[in-house]
């Protein structure tokens, strides 16, 4: 009876095993794939990168015209925005490629323009970016390096309004000895700077 029984499960058990895999072409068996649809974009892109393009982070050795190129986006979108007529259909504003709020006397539209198009500034290069932790330490030794080359009046500033720390050279009294030897030695020691900390 016991091997009655055992055929009997055998049997049940066969019945309820999973069907042979369907092979392909190739012999291979076909593994089964639950297909959805496309998901759904969770991020809009924002409307000015869409016209304008995303903003690039400067660099310290940038050239002048690898600078103009950065800017250019945001350039062409105040002179949109600022134009009296409003972004032209090319995106090359209203009227000429210079039209600005104070070309046209209107210092709000001006204001308006350069508001909606922050955006789109490029990025201050790393090193001096308010937003990296170890800006203060960097510019400290341009400071450090400034002062061993004579400058006496020189001290870290505020970052402005496009998020990069900056050098106040002449101090309260504008010592003019001070600010043409800081432009003259500003870019060997952001350069003199860069090389210590860079890893």
């Amino acid at each position: 009876m016991a091997a009655a029984g055992a055929i009997a499960l055998l049997g049940v058990l066969a019945a309820c095993s999973a069907p042979a895999a369907e092979q392909g072409a190739d012999g291979d068996p076909q593994v089964a794939t639950l297909e959805t649809g496309a998901p759904a974009p969770t991020e809009s892109v924002d409307p000015l990168f869409a016209e304008y393009g995303e903003p690039v982070r400067e660099r310290l050795d940038m050239t002048d015209e690898e600078s103009l190129a950065a800017w250019a986006p945001r350039d062409r979108c105040v002179a949109d925005h600022s134009s009296p007529q409003g972004p032209s259909e090319e995106g090359g504003g209203g009227g000429s490629s210079s039209a600005t709020g104070a070309a046209t006397g209107d210092p709000e539209k001006a204001a308006e323009a350069e508001a909606i198009c922050l955006p789109l500034a490029p990025l201050p290069p790393w090193e001096v970016d308010v937003k990296n932790p170890d800006a203060p330490r960097f510019m400290q030794q341009v400071v450090d390096c400034l002062r061993e080359r004579g400058v006496r009046e020189v001290e870290i500033g505020d970052a402005g309004q496009f998020g990069r720390i900056g050098i106040d050279l002449g101090g309260e009294g504008n010592d003019s000895s001070s600010v043409s030897l800081g432009m003259q030695h500003m870019d060997a020691c952001m350069a003199s700077a860069s090389d210590e900390v860079a890893p």
